[in-house]
């Protein structure tokens, strides 16, 4: 699938929630899926993300770092669901944009194989749920950078990062899948004149009556 494809790609809303959350996680893991999702039921959420896999939005790769699993392969390896760059690319992240190639190798999504004992599901599933509440951005978090973002003289990537603590691909991932999409906030960004990308949102002019 061509960038300009997945571009352009259509996406419902319960795969664009699961593909926004999965892009403001460090690792780009899809589980465990938004709390918003569950009661669509099991059998549903699985053919939506068969589907994903299928449109090349979401791969099954090993797990690693008690990243959450998915399924179990023929060798009984523990098998997790990662977003992919393609999937990146249909919520309108560009991983390749505002940076040099040495950073793209470091925001990329982990893609090392390692082999890892299954844990007990307590344990698992007590995992599961540490890793969502340390990923997951606070509401207090997006107010902040919502309030950066109004600055006139508009704010970096790297300024949120070091505001945050997030990585730069959830950046992009908060700008696509909350302040576009959701939010419906009009985005200008801007490169300024010592070539630094800058983002800002601009102040809505009160219409004279």
């Amino acid at each position: 699938m061509s960038k300009t494809q997945t571009a352009t790609v259509k996406l419902s809303d319960a795969q664009l929630v699961i593909l926004s959350a999965a892009a403001q996680r460090p690792g780009g893991s899809l589980l465990p899926l938004p709390k918003s999702l569950a009661g669509k039921g099991a059998a549903l959420n699985r053919v939506m993300i068969e589907a994903l896999c299928k449109r090349t939005l979401a791969e099954e790769r090993q797990t690693k770092n008690d990243a959450p699993e998915w399924r179990r392969d023929k060798e009984g390896r523990p098998l997790g669901l990662f977003i992919t760059k393609s999937g990146l690319l249909a919520l309108g992240i560009n991983e390749t944009e505002e940076t040099k190639p040495s950073q793209v190798v470091a925001a990329s999504l982990p893609r090392q194989r390692k082999r890892a004992t299954k844990p007990p599901s307590k344990a698992r599933k007590a995992s599961a749920a540490k890793s969502e509440e340390r990923t997951a951005p606070s509401q207090s978090k997006q107010e902040a950078v919502i309030k950066m973002l109004r600055r006139k003289s508009g704010v970096t990537i790297d300024d949120i990062v070091a505001e945050t603590g997030w990585q730069r691909h959830s950046v992009r991932g908060f700008f696509a899948g909350l302040i576009k999409k959701k939010l419906k906030l009009p985005l200008v960004s801007e490169v300024s004149k010592d070539g630094v990308r800058r983002y800002h949102i601009p102040a809505v002019k009160s219409r004279k009556a």
